[in-house]
């Protein structure tokens, strides 16, 4: 926690999967509003990548999470998904997180 502001090169000291576990550790010590994730536990499993989401979303609650991820694991994480099918257009659809 005392790093978090520090300046480096991360990405040649931190693997993908580090880094990523810093971005969930981000959210739960400043709690935005609003996250963007991008592909945010690609380089960790689905075991993991469950236990991060499960964790923001009880210790967090009020920040909205977006989740670009081409894992379908992710969708459980999500009340809605916004699917691009291709030629401009898209499905937005109704879910039930179930964490």
């Amino acid at each position: 926690m005392d790093r978090l502001d520090e300046d480096d090169n991360w990405s040649a000291t931190l693997s993908p999967g580090e880094q990523q576990r810093i971005g969930f550790a981000r959210i739960l010590l400043l709690r935005p509003k609003l996250a963007f994730l991008d592909e945010a536990t690609s380089a960790v499993d689905e075991g993991l990548e469950y236990t991060l989401y499960h964790l923001v979303r009880s210790e967090s609650p009020n920040t909205v999470l977006v989740s670009v991820a081409h894992r379908s694991t992710v969708d459980r994480h999500h009340n809605q998904r916004l699917e691009i099918t291709g030629d401009g257009a898209w499905i937005l659809s109704q879910q039930e997180v179930s964490v």
